[in-house]
């Protein structure tokens, strides 16, 4: 069986590239600070995972703060303007229809309220993530905040949201595997392989996930070196990839890569049929 252990072995003798070599893999769980309880079975998994929080929910900062000591890298989970299902966005969520004052002080409030956080991602967002303005207003505000990156979580193949990145020199890359939008252990290890696989033929890949129980105990048993990738920090690997994310220079372009990245139909589903589905 493939381990950590050979690996090492093999590149001591010339027989096999070191780890650093291997395929660079990433993970984020989102949706932390609802439930504190697998908010911190998730974070207390035993692999460098990051944890995207929702700005505004009752554990989050406690979650972050455990997040940080464990050194596990926290990122904000910012919540934006899908095509159904509004109701359940939460507070601080960013909206079409909102006055550019008042998007970009609910935006820094929403940053401010996730303790170490380091970068951004969306969640839902099918709406918002499409429009340039939006999308514009978004990067600027984080380039001038300054230090923080963004994971595009790809809930639409319309994403304008690398092409404004990019323009405002702001590190970014993107979602290409979902692992959980369909409740099934089946399912998410073969998620995993389809991650694994996919890191093999690019180079890396990033998987997100989210804090269910099923996905927790998969993800207790989970051995990435075993599967010759090297499982990195989010942090790291947006450092490593940003620029071949950004050169998505078009919607047309983003749309292509993020259709041929979909390892089914259910990604972007109709949630009466995948109800677990991103929107």
């Amino acid at each position: 069986m493939f381990s950590v252990s050979s690996v090492v072995v093999a590149a001591c003798l010339g027989l096999a590239p070191a780890l650093t070599d291997l395929p660079m893999v990433a993970l984020i769980i989102d949706d932390i600070g609802d439930n504190y309880a697998t908010g911190r079975d998730a974070i207390e998994l035993p692999h460098d995972f990051a944890y995207a929080m929702l700005p505004f929910s009752p554990h989050t900062k406690n979650l972050a703060h455990l997040a940080n000591s464990l050194g596990k890298d926290v990122i904000a989970h910012l919540p934006m303007e899908a095509d159904q299902d509004n109701h359940l966005l939460g507070s601080g969520a960013l909206m079409i229809d909102m006055p550019r004052e008042e998007f970009d002080n609910t935006l820094l409030e929403s940053i401010t309220a996730v303790p170490h956080a380091i970068g951004v991602n969306n969640h839902m967002g099918s709406r918002l993530t499409r429009e340039s303005a939006q999308m514009r207003w978004l990067m600027q505000a984080i380039h001038e905040r300054g230090g923080l990156f963004f994971v595009d979580s790809r809930t639409t193949t319309r994403s304008v949201a690398l092409r404004w990145a990019r323009r405002s020199d702001v590190a970014a890359t993107f979602r290409d595997i979902f692992l959980d939008n369909v409740k099934s252990r089946i399912y998410i290890e073969k998620q995993l392989k389809n991650l694994v696989a996919k890191a093999k033929r690019d180079g890396h890949a990033l998987g997100i996930a989210h804090p269910h129980r099923l996905t927790i105990d998969v993800l207790r048993t989970w051995q990435p070196a075993e599967t010759g990738v090297r499982l990195v920090k989010i942090s790291e690997y947006v450092e490593t990839h940003r620029y071949a994310a950004n050169m998505l220079s078009t919607p047309l372009q983003a749309s292509i890569v993020a259709a041929t990245e979909r390892t089914d139909n259910s990604d972007n589903a109709d949630p009466t049929k995948y109800p677990n589905a991103q929107r």
